[in-house]
C-alpha cells in the first residue's frame, strides 16, 4: 500500500514539472502548440532551428540622422513643387512686360488661364479616381463639395504620386497669375481683334434710321448743291471750311448763313467727361492721303445733328490707318446730316464712342469730343 501511494506522488510530481517547463525554448512561452509543429507565438520551428514567417528582430535599432539644413528639411518633391510655382509666376511677369499691346495681353491672359485650368482639372480628376478606388464614401459630387478630402489618399502616399500635386498647384498658379499679374484683359480689345464690337446706343440707331427715311425723295436746294461741288475732293481742315463755304454760296447765287459761334462755358474746374455714341459723317484729308479730321453726328433731343469733329492726330494710329484705306470706299455726294461744313462725305456705316464735356446748348455741338472706341457698323440701305 505505501508503494502505491509513493508511485502516485511521483506521477503527480512529473506532471507538475512538465507543466512548469516553457513550451518554446526560443521565446519561453507556456502556450500549448496543439497539433502545430511550430510555436504559435514566435513561429519557432524546432526541426529547422529557426522562426518561420516572422521578421527577425534586430539587436540594434537603426538611428536615422536628423536633418541639419533647410535643404535637408524640405523633401525633394517639395523643391520640385516650389521651383515650378516660381517659374509659373516668372512666366506671368515676363508676359506682362513682353506684350506690347492690350490685344496681346488679352490673348496671353486667355491662353495662360485656359492651360492652367486644364492642368488643375486633369490632376484633380486623377486624384478623384484614385480616391474612389480606395473608398466608397466618395461620389461624383465630391469633386466639387469636398475637393480637399479626395486628396487625402494621394497625400498619404507621398512622395509616391507627388506629380499630381505638382500639376494641380502649377495649373492653379498659372490660372490665378493670368488675371492677377498678366492682366490686360480688355474686352473691347478682344472684340476688336475678332471683329466683334459693342453695338451703338439704340437711340442713336433710331435717329439714324429716321434720318434715312426722311431723306428719301428729298431734293437738295441750290445752296446744298453748291456745297456738294466742294464735297468729295476737299482737303481742307475744318478751320478753313468757312472760306470754302463762302465760295460755294457765291457760286450758287445764294447767301450762306453765318456759322453759329460756339460759346463754351468758362472752365472754373475740370469738367468730367461723358461718353456719347456718334455716327461718322465724313472726313478731310491732306494731299498725302493722311486723315486730317473726321466729322461726327450724334443724337440731340432725339434728332440726329452735326456734333463736331475730331482732329486726325488725336485718333489712335491703327484706327486712323484703317480709316484712310476704308473711308474712300464709302464716299457719297451729299452729307447724311445737313450741315454747313465742307468735307468728303461717307455713307452712314461707321459708329463710334466719343467722350466730351457735354453739349453746347447754343451751337448744339459736343464740347471737345475725343475718340474712345469703335462700335458695330450699321446699315440703313
Amino acid at each position: 500500500m505505501p508503494e502505491i501511494n509513493q508511485n502516485n506522488d511521483q506521477l503527480l510530481q512529473d506532471i507538475h514539472n512538465s507543466q512548469a517547463k516553457p513550451t518554446c525554448s526560443e521565446c519561453g512561452t507556456y502556450e500549448p502548440w496543439g497539433l502545430s509543429s511550430w510555436c504559435p507565438k514566435c513561429g519557432y520551428y524546432p526541426a529547422l532551428g529557426k522562426c518561420v514567417g516572422q521578421v527577425e528582430l534586430q539587436d540594434e535599432v537603426e538611428i536615422k540622422p536628423q536633418p541639419q539644413t533647410v535643404w535637408e528639411i524640405i523633401p525633394e518633391w517639395g523643391w520640385i513643387l516650389g521651383v515650378g510655382t516660381i517659374a509659373a509666376i516668372g512666366l506671368s511677369i515676363g508676359a506682362r512686360y513682353y506684350c506690347s499691346s492690350a490685344a496681346e495681353l488679352c490673348l496671353w491672359t486667355i491662353t495662360q488661364a485656359t492651360v492652367g485650368f486644364l492642368m488643375f482639372m486633369i490632376a484633380h480628376m486623377i486624384v478623384y479616381l484614385h480616391a474612389v478606388s480606395k473608398s466608397v464614401e466618395f461620389g461624383i459630387l465630391s469633386i466639387f463639395l469636398t475637393p480637399l478630402k479626395i486628396w487625402g489618399p494621394t497625400i498619404r502616399r507621398f512622395p509616391a504620386g507627388a506629380w499630381k500635386l505638382d500639376m494641380a498647384v502649377w495649373g492653379l498658379t498659372l490660372f490665378i497669375s493670368a488675371f492677377a499679374i498678366v492682366g490686360g484683359f480688355e474686352f473691347n480689345s478682344l472684340f476688336k481683334d475678332w471683329g466683334f464690337r459693342k453695338s451703338a446706343d439704340i437711340n442713336l440707331v433710331a435717329t439714324i434710321v429716321d434720318q434715312a427715311k426722311n431723306a428719301e425723295g428729298d431734293g437738295a436746294d441750290n445752296l446744298e448743291e453748291a456745297l456738294d461741288d466742294f464735297a468729295g475732293g476737299s482737303e481742307e481742315t475744318p478751320d478753313k471750311m468757312a472760306e470754302k463755304a463762302a465760295a460755294a454760296a457765291g457760286a450758287a447765287g445764294g447767301a450762306l448763313p453765318e456759322p453759329e459761334p460756339e460759346k463754351e462755358p468758362e472752365e472754373t474746374a475740370k469738367v468730367p467727361l461723358q461718353e456719347y455714341d456718334c455716327l461718322l459723317l465724313g472726313y478731310s484729308a491732306l494731299p498725302n492721303g493722311k486723315i486730317d479730321s473726321v466729322l461726327i453726328a450724334s443724337s440731340y433731343n432725339k434728332k440726329l445733328v452735326y456734333a463736331g469733329y475730331i482732329i486726325g492726330s488725336d485718333l489712335p494710329e491703327d484706327i486712323r490707318k484703317e480709316w484712310e484705306s476704308r473711308l474712300p470706299e464709302l464716299r457719297q455726294k451729299k452729307p447724311f446730316v445737313k450741315n454747313k461744313q465742307v468735307a468728303t462725305w461717307i455713307k452712314p456705316r461707321i459708329t463710334l464712342k466719343v467722350a466730351a464735356e457735354g453739349w453746347n446748348e447754343h451751337s448744339r455741338r459736343l464740347i471737345k469730343p475725343q475718340f474712345v472706341s469703335l462700335l458695330q457698323e450699321i446699315s440703313v440701305d
